[in-house]
């Protein structure tokens, strides 16, 4: 056999082996058996998390135009969100990086009806940076159902600048199925909010990326609440994951959390600190 040919053997082999195992990622274990019935199905989100989870997916959302317009390059910058239910509808806001390379999106809630509550976000001021990468213009529609475990996000635009200097029109959706937690072993699991899904991304109107996601949050209660988010590409150039972690006050009327988010060239199979560092208690 010639070299040429047993390099191809070779290759061929290693993408035999490699396909092998490509399988995409378990639904959680809740879902085992299929929906979970409506009577357990459904959480005690309050008015300021919904806000504050909508801004989150909003930072999110945009930093994802920045990997796609930028690049997977590592990144760590800080971010604080803060909401409340001291008015009716909830408001809140959250602020990416440090002034003046910064981005805030501001959250205003609509009054809740039977059927959910739709929480608007968007970018104020107008104009703002992702790390070095100018961002504006963000605008979003959050929705979540009565049951409080779903929400579908409809990102309606984020302008990012391209490597060319033009800025490029993003567009996306994001659909979050929420669930509390159901260690047996561990009764207090049963006060921690999950949550998992998927993302799309698209350019100038046509699909470009797409993202696995995760969450868990644990309320303060005597001590400091934690939230963390986890989103992976998983079509794309490259493999790139979203992390943020953060921690405060989760408490009755109010969120107020500070800690970073951060941009990894990793693979979805990697570690999950920010998660795995939440404890169940």
């Amino acid at each position: 056999m010639t070299k040429i040919k047993m390099l191809a053997a070779a290759v061929t082999a290693a993408s035999v082996s490699t396909m092998a195992g490509a399988n995409p990622p378990d639904a959680p274990g809740v879902y085992t058996l299929g929906p979970m019935s409506p009577a357990i199905n459904t959480t005690n989100l309050s008015a300021q998390e919904r806000a504050a989870f909508a801004l989150l997916e909003g930072i999110l959302q945009s930093v994802e135009g920045k990997i796609h317009a930028a690049g997977c390059v590592a990144l760590t910058l800080p971010l604080k969100v803060y909401s409340d239910a001291l008015t009716d509808p909830v408001v809140g806001n959250a602020k990416l990086g440090t002034t003046p390379a910064d981005m805030t999106l501001v959250a205003t809630g609509v009054l809740p009806t039977f059927r959910g509550q739709i929480i608007n976000v968007a970018q104020a001021p107008a104009a703002g940076y992702v790390g070095n990468t100018p961002v504006s213009d963000y605008a979003s529609n959050m929705v979540f159902n009565s049951a409080n475990n779903m929400m579908v996000g409809a990102m309606t635009q984020v302008n990012v600048m391209s490597i060319n200097w033009v800025p490029n029109q993003f567009t996306g959706y994001v659909i979050k199925d929420f669930y509390m937690g159901n260690d047996k072993n561990v009764p207090s699991d049963a006060h921690i909010v999950y949550d998992w899904g998927l993302q799309s991304l698209s350019k100038e109107g046509y699909p470009v990326e797409k993202y696995w996601q995760r969450s868990k949050t644990r309320r303060s209660d005597g001590g400091n609440g934690q939230t963390a988010f986890v989103k992976d590409r998983l079509v794309g150039v490259v493999p790139c994951r979203i992390a943020i972690a953060l921690s405060g006050l989760n408490q009755f009327g109010i969120f107020q959390q500070t800690g970073t988010l951060s941009i990894q060239p990793v693979a979805p199979a990697a570690a999950t600190p920010e998660i795995d560092n939440i404890p169940n208690i």
